[in-house]
C-alpha cells in the first residue's frame, strides 16, 4: 500500500511541475496602434510586444498590401519587434506578416491586419464641441490565460489525488 501512496505522491509532484509557467509558450501581447481602428495613414512603425524575449536573427516581416509585396525592416529590443513601415502604402487593407524566434526557442508567426479609410474628396464637415462630455463604453475583452487546458487538468489531478491521500491517511 505504501508504494502506490508513493506513486500517487510522485504523479502529484510531476502534475504540480507541470503547471509551472517556464513550460509555457511565449505570444504576441500587444500591439500598437491596435489594429481594431481604421487609420488615414499608418504610422512610421508599428510595435509588436511578446510575453518574454525574442531573438534578432529569427526575426522577419512583410508587408502586403492590394499593390503587393513591400520589402521592410524589423528591429528588435528584448521582447518588442518594431517593423518600419514605408510612408507610400495604399489600402484599404495593409497586412504586416511576422515570424520570429522566442528566447527559449519556439517559433511564433502571424501577422496584423490595419484597415486604411479612403481620401475623400468632398469638404469635411463642420465640428463642434458638445457642452458636456458624452462616455462611450465598450465590452472589455478577456485577457487570455498563459495556462493551457492540459495544465488546468494536472492541476485538477493534483487536487483530487492530494484528497484521496489525505481521505486514506486519515481513515488509518
Amino acid at each position: 500500500m505504501k508504494r502506490v501512496y508513493r506513486v500517487i505522491l510522485g504523479i502529484s509532484l510531476f502534475s504540480l511541475l507541470a503547471i509551472n509557467p517556464v513550460f509555457a509558450h511565449t505570444e504576441l501581447v500587444t500591439v500598437e496602434p491596435a489594429t481594431d481602428q481604421v487609420m488615414l495613414t499608418l504610422p512610421p512603425e508599428i510595435k509588436l510586444t511578446f510575453g518574454e524575449s525574442v531573438i534578432a536573427e529569427g526575426t522577419f516581416a512583410s508587408i502586403t498590401t492590394a499593390a503587393g509585396s513591400v520589402e521592410t525592416t524589423v528591429r528588435v529590443e528584448a521582447a518588442d519587434v518594431y517593423v518600419a513601415i514605408p510612408a507610400d502604402l495604399i489600402g484599404p487593407d495593409v497586412t504586416i506578416a511576422w515570424k520570429t524566434v522566442a528566447a527559449d526557442g519556439h517559433p511564433i508567426d502571424g501577422e496584423t491586419v490595419y484597415k486604411l479609410a479612403e481620401a475623400r474628396s468632398e469638404a469635411t464637415p463642420e465640428v463642434t464641441t458638445m457642452q458636456e462630455p458624452v462616455v462611450i463604453s465598450a465590452p472589455l475583452e478577456e485577457s487570455s490565460s498563459s495556462i493551457s487546458w492540459l495544465q488546468w487538468l494536472s492541476l485538477g489531478a493534483s487536487i483530487g489525488i492530494a484528497i484521496t491521500f489525505f481521505l486514506k491517511m486519515r481513515k488509518k
